[in-house]
């Protein structure tokens, strides 16, 4: 008779939901805005990392695109010779991905690296959305540098002077093999065709690291080697996690239910009541 009572009783009480309030802290980040500049050149086509270094980064960066918190804004800039601002900072991951895909699949070459002018689109594009969105002047603003650190331009200096100065970091990741690598431009009869020189004979691309190094130590950023497809993936998983900062914590007030726990107690009242 008690445990048929006490059975009773639990799912009385269960009827009631008894209710616990408390409150837990969320984590609030600091929104990022993010352009990130990928070089296009025909040394990027190198299969030395599979299946190219262009196409292995856009893969690489699509991935982390599509793991953004909701208020991290990018851009995205491709660069050889000259560079083009491809996409303004937006929320849309979408939009970027777009570009990925359109990168990938390009067959025009455009020769030459200039690093430089990439970097000053970039400064332009984070002063345009300073005059046109004030209230985004607190969000943390980075660089993203993806090359293989072979720059044949002559802006590197002054704009790498203007970046240390307002105090930008750039992360740049050096993708490459060390040693010299063929260039492949074509493919034809399924034969893959490479660039060559005056002799005939195919032009190696090799990876400069030194230009990346210098980059990243002068603006306050951090230069990754990529080596490899997995190497890369660590580079950005790390980048991601040095540029997230928290602004805060917020309060948000929850509630737990005791009726599962009740229910669970009068059921196995009654099954040893019944002699289970």
């Amino acid at each position: 008779m008690l445990l048929l009572l006490a059975a009773l009783g639990c799912l009385i009480l269960a009827l009631a939901r008894p209710q616990a309030s408390y409150y837990r802290r969320i984590v609030q980040y600091r929104p990022i805005d993010a352009m990130i500049l990928l070089d296009t050149s025909p040394s990027m086509r190198a299969q030395d990392i599979r299946p190219s270094r262009l196409a292995r980064s856009t893969e690489v960066i699509g991935q982390f695109l599509r793991k953004k918190l909701p208020g991290d804004r990018f851009g995205l800039i491709s660069f050889s010779e000259n560079s083009l601002v491809l996409s303004y900072l937006t929320a849309d991951p979408n939009n970027i991905l777009f570009y990925m895909d359109y990168l990938r699949e390009e067959s025009a070459l455009q020769y030459g690296t200039n690093i430089g002018g990439a970097l000053k689109n970039a400064m332009s594009m984070f002063a345009r959305q300073a005059e046109k969105d004030p209230a985004t002047n607190s969000d943390k603003k980075v660089l993203i540098l993806v090359s293989d650190g072979e720059d044949h331009g002559e802006e590197l200096q002054a704009e790498l002077h203007e970046l240390t100065d307002r105090a930008i970091p750039a992360y740049c990741v050096g993708i490459g093999s060390r040693g010299g690598v063929p260039i492949p431009v074509a493919e034809e009869n399924g034969k893959v065709q490479y660039m060559t020189g005056p002799n005939g004979m195919p032009l190696l691309t090799t990876f400069d690291e030194s230009t990346l190094r210098e980059i990243a130590d002068r603006s306050g950023g951090r230069y990754y080697p990529a080596r490899t497809g997995l190497e890369m993936n660590l580079a950005f998983s790390d980048i991601f996690l040095k540029t997230r900062e928290i602004a805060g914590y917020r309060q948000v007030r929850e509630t737990r239910e005791y009726y599962p726990f009740l229910l669970v107690a009068a059921f196995v009242l009654f099954l040893v009541k019944a002699g289970f």
